[in-house]
């Protein structure tokens, strides 16, 4: 259809769409003793939607626009439909698994970045940023598992989508409706798919991998888009099936409760916050979700992205007993990951100071990851850059063993990534009861990178 056409088009389906949902919900409030069957609602639609749309047309008809052809009507039936069942034109974007981010603003064309770094425009969702409002706010009535609305009073929105997409949503703070999709499409990636896909090496593979089974704490930093998520889903691939743990997040990313075939005793944990109305009883924030995973019998505690007050009771189960844990963080370097931390803590508590905040990221974490991203060719190359060892050193301030860094000879490699300094940690032996070889680091190799293709572009 040309551009001023499909204007039209979705001018009438929004239309149709709206005096639609006015007719199922006058319908449906009818029918108040909620013991409809599953689909009543959609086949109440589709038994009223031929009408709704003869009116529209006629009325248009009557402005001097055109009767629509079989073709054009079958598709703002469909159309109508998706938008009050499903996401709409949103639907075709989320089924192409090259897209990594969407991003919408108002009813202006979708901005599409891919993995591989490639950003296109794609087609509007809405034809007005009132009607993608009010797409918005069905879609949080419709797939929120809690109280999620959005609206002048509630301006900001945070969900995950019925195929485990994070939807993060602005309104009245923002110049127009603004949504950010973000996809994360590798759900059953393990360290080995990581390593073929060059993100690391066989030697960070071997030490990661006894880090997990030696309940080594483990965290995972970067900055945005690096790849945090898809390496912390890869590490608790490695955790044994059998084994009973708790996933905290803001917003469901890590899916692992979606896979009980592998992980049948996973105790899965999302965030729940009280509404701008006072909806949510209870405030069940990620501090509070801490607390409450140790007291239900999980052996470890992997949080999705610590960003807040959650750090506190965090790092001090894992100070006192606590054991095996992975959690991302947002930071620039392995290094500044600990100041991070320690930052956070005296953050959440005044009491802190920063003297026993640094004493207990010292004795609580064992093994900082660092990821960088870094644009290549066109394409997107994402890398462990660095992995060191944390100990309490001198007056319990933490103390850093780099493990593997950059190269500053590229030509070691064929390319920018990092190496075995030939360090060893003090806590060697862990490891090594965990199956790991200590030559991968004190051999002088490369570590064995598998190079990804140059401009062939990097999923993540």
């Amino acid at each position: 259809m040309l551009v001023d056409d499909q204007s039209d088009v979705d001018e009438l389906v929004d239309r149709v769409q709206q005096e639609l949902a006015r007719q199922v919900e006058d319908e449906m409030s009818r029918h108040s003793d909620g013991a409809e069957p599953e689909g009543f609602e959609r086949a109440l639609a589709g038994r009223l939607i031929d009408e709704v749309l003869s009116v529209a047309i006629k009325e248009r008809a009557g402005r001097g626009k055109p009767f629509l052809d079989p073709g054009k009507e079958w598709f703002v039936k469909r159309s109508v439909m998706a938008e009050m069942f499903g996401l709409g034109r949103l639907e075709p974007l989320l089924a192409d698994e090259g897209i990594e981010n969407i991003d919408i603003i108002g009813n202006e064309p979708v901005w599409l970045s891919y993995s591989d770094g490639t950003v296109m425009r794609a087609p509007r969702i809405a034809p007005s940023d009132e009607a993608l409002l009010r797409w918005l706010q069905r879609v949080a009535a419709r797939y929120g598992r809690t109280e999620h609305s959005i609206n002048s009073t509630s301006p900001l929105l945070n969900m995950e989508l019925p195929g485990g997409e994070r939807l993060a949503a602005t309104v009245e703070v923002t110049d127009r409706p603004h949504i950010s999709i973000r996809r994360h499409r590798l759900s059953k990636t393990g360290l080995e798919d990581l390593r073929q896909r060059g993100m690391i090496s066989t030697a960070q593979l071997a030490l990661l991998r006894a880090a997990v089974r030696a309940e080594k704490n483990v965290v995972v930093c970067g900055r945005q888009r690096a790849g945090k998520t898809t390496l912390l889903r890869a590490l608790c691939w490695e955790i044994p099936p059998d084994e009973r743990f708790a996933t905290l997040e803001t917003e469901f990313e890590l899916g692992l409760h979606r896979h009980r075939d592998r992980f049948p005793a996973v105790v899965a944990f999302e965030e729940r916050a009280r509404t701008a109305e006072g909806i949510g009883g209870n405030v069940a924030g990620l501090s509070q979700l801490v607390w409450q995973s140790l007291r239900m019998h999980t052996t470890r505690t992997i949080v999705g992205e610590v960003r807040g007050r959650e750090i506190i009771p965090m790092l001090d189960a894992l100070s006192t007993g606590g054991s095996g844990s992975l959690s991302t963080l947002h930071a620039r370097n392995a290094g500044d990951a600990v100041n991070r931390m320690a930052r956070l803590c005296l953050e959440g508590n005044s009491a802190w100071t920063p003297e026993l905040a640094h004493e207990t990221v010292a004795h609580a974490i064992d093994l900082i990851v660092h990821i960088d991203l870094l644009a290549d060719g066109g394409s997107l190359d994402r890398y462990v850059a660095q992995v060191v060892s944390v100990e309490a050193g001198e007056y319990g301030r933490p103390a850093r063993t780099y493990l593997f860094d950059r190269t500053k000879a590229p030509d070691r490699c064929g390319a920018r990534r990092s190496v075995p300094t030939g360090n060893v940690p003090t806590d060697i032996e862990d490891y090594e009861r965990a199956g790991f070889d200590r030559n991968w680091l004190t051999c002088g190799s490369d570590g064995e990178w598998i190079m990804p293709p140059r401009g062939g572009g990097r999923d993540a």
